[in-house]
């Protein structure tokens, strides 16, 4: 606000209040003479009144205007007079200016908690939604570096995961340099960050710096949920599948609510082969958001990988994606159009084995048809449907190699994968199927471990990708080369890697190695947290050692502990069976737990042993 006073001279007529000297009255003549009469001496002398001529009115706009001196206080009276007007234009000023502020803080926080709702939803629409509130907010400032990290978040998402194309990039790379020439902290801008990097074929990079962002924030105290979020996902694609365990369950306990980070979770258990989790996981996010896209695909996908899937559950899961609205993004409808043609040739593949009428009523409950043509046809028609949606997706050529290996079309199922590896080879989950599909048709075992030594050149040591080559190894005789991946995988005193030290500990023990077998089967046990069929699995094994060495005491203990961790696992009844069977007294006992096996895998491995010891 700007005041400006002016100060006017005074008037002629303030010089006119000033009062004349009065005129002196002119000497007598008597007076001169007596004067004169006196005898002649020098008088002192006498100072004269000096003659004032009194000016006619008419005449005093001609004079001259003369300064006197402003009485004493008048200065003090004008500068109250002013504070008295400036004061209370002053406070207007400033409860405008407070008042213009508050209302901008107001509509940048309003638009940016709309966004932050909307990226929560993690859904394609929802993030379209996000992008227009962050807009809003960058309309009220344009430098708000929240802001800027939710649109290149927002934008990276809808690049990498949902088929965006370059003008997401382009977008989400902008408002990333846009947001980091801001000097606030940003959790949306560390995690954009890292997933430009992921998706542009840089994920070790990204891990590398996430992991440092991840540590700093928590040394300050201020642990970031969407940080451990996308540090879980980056180290899933890597194929650390312990770790990325952990960081998700570190988002999830920051943020119980989030079904991004359940569908996470639930995708690390899956690729663990931990289903019940894996479903569960998916089963809470979409509790938190009813028709999340991820959580649907994750369980139709997990359902067709059971040997004996719910054919009618995965159908309903699949039709409510592509029918919800909104919509989801079209790499999800194509992706789920890919599952569709999974479930078309899984029902196909199990019709011949049922009865006309359970025939009939799978077809009703799937809409597969029950002519094998037609619902070859129909397979054709989802796959093309799917890759028309979204052809740059490599997510749809493994999932066409996943229903090309359960035909037994080996060969055609790896080139199917090699093609989502040349789409994107940064993912280690790829060159894990690709081994599976290479090491199912007889003698793939050598080209197997070729293709992922080839990938660890590339990747670096994935955990997981490390334990299929020793897997490889194994599966070819060669266990001292199977035994140095097992080791290679574990070689980090602080990793996790159960699956590396089961391997080892039945390695040992088919060499007889007792104590070496134990103390690696035991730290497997150990790591297998929450996953209580694989700690049944580590368990069975060390009661095989037990067994092996000839303490029965110890071996009957072990093996009611694995029970006990999972009454499901199946091989536990068939060796503690095993181990009773050789005693005269426990004889009815072996043949209930050969019995049990029977009922819970009676086409298993070791069903012809089974079988004979229950008596059949």
């Amino acid at each position: 606000v700007v005041l400006l006073f002016v100060l006017e001279p005074r008037s002629n007529a303030a010089a006119r209040a000033a009062p004349a000297a009065q005129p002196q009255p002119a000497a007598s003549p008597a007076r001169s003479a007596a004067a004169r009469a006196e005898p002649v001496a020098r008088p002192a002398p006498v100072r004269r009144a000096p003659v004032v001529v009194q000016e006619v009115d008419d005449d005093e706009d001609d004079a001259p205007p003369r300064r006197v001196a402003a009485p004493a206080g008048r200065g003090s009276k004008f500068v109250t007079l002013a504070l008295i007007v400036l004061i209370p234009l002053f406070a207007g000023g400033y409860q405008f200016y407070a008042s213009r502020a508050k209302a901008r803080a107001h509509s940048l926080k309003k638009a940016l908690d709309a966004a932050t709702a909307e990226l929560k939803h993690d859904s394609f629409a929802s993030y379209k939604k996000a992008c227009d509130a962050a807009n809003q907010a960058l309309e009220v400032d344009s430098d708000s570096t929240a802001a800027h990290g939710y649109l290149a978040y927002a934008y990276a998402i809808r690049w990498g995961e949902h088929g965006g194309g370059d003008d997401a990039r382009k977008q989400a790379e902008e408002h990333l340099a846009a947001a980091k020439s801001g000097k606030e902290l940003s959790s949306h801008l560390y995690a954009a960050e890292a997933l430009i990097l992921t998706y542009s074929g840089k994920g070790k990079e990204a891990l590398g710096q996430l992991e440092e962002r991840v540590k700093k924030f928590d040394a300050e105290g201020k642990a970031s949920s969407l940080l451990y979020l996308t540090l879980g996902l980056i180290q899933m694609n890597a194929g650390d599948m312990e770790r990325a365990r952990d960081s998700l369950e570190r988002a999830q306990a920051l943020s119980p609510d989030d079904p991004r980070v359940y569908a996470g979770l639930g995708a690390v258990y899956r690729r663990m082969g931990q289903d019940a989790t894996a479903w569960k996981n998916y089963d809470f996010a979409l509790r938190y958001e009813k028709n999340h896209p991820e959580s649907l695909l994750g369980r139709s996908l997990l359902m067709l990988e059971q040997d004996e899937p719910n054919y009618e559950l995965a159908n309903r899961l699949l039709k409510a994606l592509l029918e919800v609205d909104p919509p989801p993004s079209p790499r999800q409808l194509a992706t789920a159009h890919l599952a569709r043609s999974l479930l078309i040739s899984r029902v196909s593949l199990a019709m011949p084995s049922l009865k006309p009428e359970m025939q009939q009523k799978l077809s009703e409950v799937t809409g597969v048809p029950v002519d094998k043509d037609k619902a070859r046809a129909e397979v054709l028609k989802a796959e093309e449907t799917g890759f028309a949606l979204d052809k740059q997706n490599p997510e749809l050529s493994l999932i066409k190699g996943r229903r090309l290996l359960v035909e037994g079309n080996f060969d055609a199922a790896a080139e199917e994968i090699r093609k989502a590896i040349r789409l994107d080879g940064s993912r280690a989950q790829f060159y894990v199927e690709l081994a599976k599909a290479l090491m199912g048709k007889p003698g793939g075992e050598k080209e197997a471990a070729d293709a992922l030594n080839t990938a660890l050149k590339t990747m670096g040591d994935s955990p997981k990708l490390v334990v299929m080559l020793g897997n490889a190894y194994r599966r070819q005789g060669k266990l001292p080369e199977a035994l140095a991946q097992y080791q290679r995988a574990v070689k980090d005193p602080k990793a996790k890697n159960p699956e590396a030290r089961l391997a080892m500990g039945a390695i040992f023990r088919e060499r007889s190695e007792w104590d070496k077998a134990l103390e690696q089967l035991e730290k497997a046990n150990q790591e297998f947290v929450g996953q209580t069929d694989r700690a049944a699995l580590a368990l069975t094994e060390m009661g095989r050692v037990y067994q092996g060495k000839g303490d029965a005491a110890k071996a009957d203990e072990t093996y009611q502990r694995a029970l006990t961790s999972d009454e499901n696992y199946a091989p536990a009844y068939y060796f503690y069976a095993s181990l009773l069977a050789k005693d005269s007294k426990q004889g009815s006992k072996a043949k209930m737990l050969a019995q049990e096996y029977m009922k819970r895998d009676p086409k298993g491995e070791y069903a012809s042993e089974a079988q004979r010891m229950a008596g059949n």
